[in-house]
């Protein structure tokens, strides 16, 4: 009888051994990962209450609250943060709108799709910043685009994409929709390939119409991978700053100037590294509460289980 008590005493000793020697070996990597992370984290969340500025001749002071009093007052930050909800609403809407309807589309038994499915996703592995070159600054160039050039061969008159505020935003968007589009493609397509036939063929048995199974049957088991899919891509679209930078530059004026490329601008552009910081740590506090609303409101939404 005492065999195997002592038999199982020692497995025990041999697991918690090993479970002490994972965390020893694991202890390097999470003290650089927290150190690389928080670290950088509260030096930024500390210089917001100073005067801290790139190459200048007075010392670093403590002034308080200024910089965050300042900002309230900001109309260039509040401008710039109008901007970024805007095309962060319209593009991610457009996007997952499009998403689904690809989605849908190659989930279909249609011919060709493997092709299609590999092509779409092609805009999804190019470089943000040449993206934004190609189609951002040849395709909706006044001067030798081809979208202008085939106006002009209509005998249409040119259209100035990036002169008026609207028009510019929209080109953002529009360059933003044709690289990531394919994430929720690739994410949609995922979920409706995990929803069961046998759900569908009892809907025919029912009588039901394609809406309806859509309605009743799809969309509802798509939800929550849908959430997840506009979550990450908003996450994303909230720090855009390549396209804005290389397509109009924040222009005309301000009209389509980011959070993102305010700060940037700010800090490195200006020196003004405090303000810049503060800045920064006022947009991620907005994007908190927002996606803590959004989370609130869809599981408000969704059906609750048990």
């Amino acid at each position: 009888m005492n065999q195997p008590k002592s038999a199982a005493h020692n497995v025990d000793r041999a697991s918690g051994a090993d479970r002490q020697a994972r965390r020893i070996f694991l202890l390097p990597a999470v003290v650089i990962v927290l150190g690389l992370s928080i670290f950088p984290l509260l030096f930024s969340l500390g210089i917001t209450f100073s005067n801290m500025r790139l190459l200048a001749a007075q010392p670093t002071q403590f002034n308080g609250l200024a910089n965050w009093a300042r900002l309230l007052t900001d109309q260039q930050f509040h401008h710039a943060l109008q901007n970024t909800l805007t095309f962060v609403v319209a593009g991610v809407t457009l996007q997952y709108l499009l998403g689904l309807g690809l989605a849908l589309l190659l989930n279909m038994n249609l011919r060709g799709r493997r092709f299609f499915r590999i092509s779409l996703l092609l805009p999804m592995m190019m470089s943000p910043v040449a993206v934004s070159y190609l189609i951002g600054r040849m395709v909706f160039s006044e001067t030798y685009g081809p979208i202008n050039d085939i106006l002009f061969k209509l005998g249409l008159p040119a259209f100035h994409w990036t002169l008026s505020a609207t028009n510019s935003m929209l080109v953002l968007i529009g360059v933003d929709t044709w690289q990531w589009t394919p994430l929720f493609i690739l994410i949609l397509l995922a979920g409706l390939q995990s929803i069961p036939s046998e759900l569908y063929e009892a809907a025919r048995v029912d009588g039901a119409t394609s809406w309806q199974m859509f309605r009743f049957v799809t969309f509802p088991l798509l939800l929550p991978v849908s959430v997840t899919a506009i979550l990450v891509r908003a996450l994303e679209a909230f720090k855009v700053i390549d396209i804005v930078r290389v397509v109009t530059g924040g222009g005309p004026g301000n009209a389509t100037e980011s959070v993102t490329l305010f700060a940037y601008n700010l800090g490195l552009g200006g020196g003004d590294i405090a303000y810049a910081s503060t800045v920064a740590f006022a947009f991620m506090i907005i994007i908190i509460v927002i996606c803590l609303v959004f989370l609130s409101a869809v599981r408000r939404a969704l059906p609750q289980r048990g």
